[in-house]
């Protein structure tokens, strides 16, 4: 029997209202859906036709490490249940493919020394155009940090030293003395460092909880990455974080030997009586696991450095443990 005309012009518009929704519909979600990917670019003043690809960032997290934040975020319950711990973040980051999880990522701390990372990157941009900044001479009297609970080991003596020695002074003993010498002879530069790799400053200078794991994590990838600095200043920058003598955090986590770049940093807050109100212990960096380096940051808060500095290290076991079983060694 044939089919009236009738039905056939109705299906045929049918047909193509469909093409025309599905049509009209891909429009609308390619200009309203959040982009997949977010770009970190340069963005420098100092270029015309260029704009360097510094990060690119995944919004969602990895599937395959669910099973990994699931057991990070169990210990980190009981840690704080124990009350050795008030607050624990962590964020992991498979450094050859990008994937990463993260637990209580977007909770903020006082990154402290960890800046020092910042700091040397940015006479290490300065340097690469102009070689001579590494060698200027700064003096200094000594005098005791009352404030820094892990103390140098080697502290600077009164002397004249090279930014290259303070540097060095600053990274692998974690030195505050020289940290003060280097930033306050060259502020503008360690601020540029942070705006470019979108890191933000604190809100005022009362509030100095303003740093996440997953922002940090932006100092590290760009070393590794070398898209920031240049490939020599960038493999001298993570050989002086390898050569840091704090080995209670992320270090402490793995096997002997193993090759870790990385930097730690403590907060102590003071009541008005001078007691301590809380502690805050992070240790962030990157784990060169054999074809499989990986960036681990975790940072958390407590009373006991003591206390913090194991969670850290045991966190750091539970990622390697399950990096190692998913890739063998030979």
């Amino acid at each position: 029997m044939k089919r009236p005309v009738w039905i056939s012009l109705v299906l045929f518009f049918a047909f193509l209202l469909c093409i025309a929704i599905g049509w009209f519909g891909r429009i609308w979600y390619v200009l309203n859906e959040p982009s997949k990917l977010k770009e970190i670019r340069e963005n420098s003043p100092d270029y015309k036709y260029i704009n360097p690809l510094l990060l690119i960032d995944s919004p969602k997290e990895a599937p395959e490490f669910f099973a990994l934040k699931n057991q990070i975020n169990s210990y980190i319950n009981s840690e704080k249940n124990n009350q050795d711990a008030s607050s624990v973040s962590a964020y992991f980051r498979d450094l050859n493919t990008g994937r990463w999880i993260g637990i209580n990522k977007e909770t903020l701390y006082d990154p402290s020394s960890m800046l020092k990372v910042a700091v040397m990157m940015g006479y290490f941009n300065k340097s690469d155009t102009d070689p001579a900044v590494l060698e200027k001479q700064i003096s200094y009297t000594a005098k005791v940090d009352p404030g820094q609970y892990y103390k140098p080991v080697n502290p600077l003596q009164t002397g004249v030293y090279s930014v290259s020695d303070l540097i060095k002074a600053m990274i692998v003993d974690s030195d505050n003395t020289a940290l003060a010498l280097l930033y306050n002879n060259d502020r503008p530069d360690f601020i540029d460092v942070l705006k470019t790799l979108q890191i933000p400053p604190p809100a005022s200078t009362t509030t100095l909880d303003f740093m996440s794991p997953e922002i940090y994590s932006h100092l590290f990838r760009v070393l590794f990455n070398a898209s920031y600095l240049s490939k020599e200043t960038s493999e001298k920058a993570l050989e002086l974080l390898e050569g840091t003598t704090f080995n209670n955090g992320l270090v402490a986590g793995v096997p002997e030997g193993t090759v870790v770049a990385h930097k730690f940093g403590e907060h102590t807050t003071l009541t008005p009586e001078n007691n301590v109100e809380s502690r805050e212990l992070h240790d962030c960096g990157i784990i060169y696991y054999p074809q499989h380096p990986y960036f681990l940051c975790v940072m958390t808060r407590g009373n006991d450095f003591t206390k913090l500095q194991s969670i850290i290290s045991n966190i750091s076991a539970i990622v390697y443990k399950k990096i190692s079983d998913n890739n063998p060694l030979p």
